[in-house]
């Protein structure tokens, strides 16, 4: 358990110090658009009306 405790010690050591190298990851999503949202909304209906929901909370 020490160990993991010095572990941690040097790992919040480095956070405090930007000792870590930072990297943006490209952002490759869909384009939030009312088609999308209207899409997401669609599919979010139709596992709604599915009843695995409610199959799944034995309602």
């Amino acid at each position: 358990m020490t160990e993991a405790s010095v572990v941690m010690d040097r790992f919040m050591e480095k956070l405090g110090e930007n000792g870590f190298r930072k990297e943006n990851q490209p952002n490759d999503g869909p384009q939030i658009s009312l088609e999308f949202i209207d899409d997401q909304l669609q599919s979010y209906l139709k596992l709604l009306n599915s009843g695995i929901v409610n199959a799944a909370l034995d309602v």
